[in-house]
């Protein structure tokens, strides 16, 4: 039996355990999964939540790293990592997180209001980013993981003529609507994908994400998405074209601020920001 400590961590959100250290796990998805479902089954019952993803995270924080359980990019796991580097501190830095076993190296810090922000992987291209799927959706594409944005009139539309007189969860309609979607406009889901449900709250937006992770054999309803909010920022700028900066309210009451804006090299950036809450150290034994 091997043993592995974890830390836990909110960011706005999306309950999170960092496994501290990463040594012999970047090349093994049986046992990071066997840890992730031993660290889930662990917190099931918790009253502020269950743990609803995995990270794991090298102890050197000389050289920052972050590794998902299913190798997808997660942008709140991500700010969750670099709460636990800067374990406070008001400062910048850079980290590499690992996305289906590439190194991308990010941007990110602790602002002087003390939230977590962090750079996220999207394209350059903004147009080739972001689709407009019959009028009705958008099919936003990041290095890591795709989201399909359904706003609010589209989605009381779609669920009348997919779900009338069916009596499923809501995650198993969720999953059914992304895949009709999907296969009816040959949309590539991947490894990792979303469908984000927009709920317009006086003048606030509201996102309700469904998250799937094939490799990790997850879904969740999450109570934050940091992924999603830059998702549904980059369609507001296509709208928009220009600088964004767009407070995006969680199911869990806090929000995520997501920004997109052009670079000085022409390209376009993006980064999400918010609070990140940390929590006790356990640890968990596995079978190896």
């Amino acid at each position: 039996m091997a043993h592995y400590k974890y830390q836990i961590f909110v960011p706005g959100g999306n309950k999170t355990a960092l496994v501290l250290g990463m040594d012999n796990l970047e090349s093994n998805l049986t046992l990071r999964r066997a840890i992730q479902d031993n660290i889930m089954a662990a917190h099931r019952n918790d009253s502020d939540g269950e743990v609803e993803q995995v990270g794991f995270v090298s102890t050197d924080k000389s050289a920052p790293r972050l590794l998902m359980t299913g190798g997808e990019f997660c942008g709140n796991a991500t700010r969750t990592a670099v709460a636990y580097y800067l374990d406070g501190s008001k400062a910048d830095m850079e980290m590499v997180v690992l996305v289906d076993g590439e190194p991308k190296k990010l941007r990110a810090g602790v602002d002087a209001l003390g939230h977590v922000w962090a750079e996220m992987p999207i394209y350059d291209d903004i147009v080739a980013s972001v689709s407009c799927i019959n009028n009705r959706f958008y099919w936003v594409k990041m290095q890591g993981i795709s989201h399909l944005i359904v706003p609010q009139a589209q989605y009381n539309i779609y669920c009348n003529e997919i779900f009338e007189n069916h009596f499923d969860s809501p995650k198993t309609m969720a999953s059914r609507l992304l895949h009709k979607i999907a296969d009816e406009n040959s949309l590539d889901i991947g490894n990792a994908c979303g469908i984000i449900f927009l709920e317009n709250i006086a003048d606030m937006l509201k996102m309700h994400p469904y998250v799937f992770i094939k490799s990790a054999g997850t879904t969740y309803y999450e109570t934050g998405c940091g992924s999603g909010a830059m998702c549904v920022g980059l369609m507001k700028y296509m709208f928009f074209g220009g600088s964004i900066k767009l407070p995006l309210l969680q199911p869990s009451g806090k929000f995520i601020t997501a920004e997109v804006e052009r670079c000085g090299n022409g390209s376009i950036c993006g980064k999400i920001s918010g609070e990140v809450s940390h929590g006790d150290v356990f640890e968990v034994e596995v079978q190896e």
